[in-house]
């Protein structure tokens, strides 16, 4: 299956345009900027046995078009078994989702989401006025 998307050679040509000088600052800005969310979301987190807040992290995107980073939360080590099974069949679950949406059983605690929107602006702020200094100093 294959998509396509309009306008993205174009883009792929203007963001080939953009010094490396600028695309690094916003990298390092971007990672910046999510580390500081990952701090609000680690404090808003449930503390039971700090595994969950230990798997809340920034990543860099490295197959994007320009510079990009991920928020992640969960993975391996918050990932249990919903049930035991003989088979060894038995679906798991990410206890990191159920935490910030809730289930049948337990009311939602978000701390994901949260986190992101009261940091979001900040974040994009940052790195805006980063690449406007490096800008200024011309692209150095």
């Amino acid at each position: 299956m294959s998509m396509k998307f309009v306008g993205f050679e174009r883009l792929r040509r203007k963001m080939a345009r953009i010094p490396d000088s600028i695309k690094k600052r916003a990298q390092a800005d971007l990672m910046l900027a999510g580390r500081e969310i990952n701090m609000l979301q680690r404090a808003l987190a449930p503390q039971d046995d700090g595994v969950l807040r230990g798997t809340i992290r920034t990543e860099p995107i490295n197959d994007a078009i320009g510079p990009a980073v991920a928020i992640r939360a969960g993975g391996p080590e918050t990932t249990k078994p919903v049930r035991d099974s003989e088979k060894g069949t038995s679906p798991e679950i990410d206890y990191a989702v159920e935490q910030e949406y809730g289930n049948e059983h337990m009311k939602a605690n978000a701390y994901f989401w949260p986190g992101y929107r009261a940091r979001k602006k900040q974040a994009r702020k940052r790195m805006v006025e980063g690449m406007r200094m490096t800008l200024k100093k011309g692209g150095k």
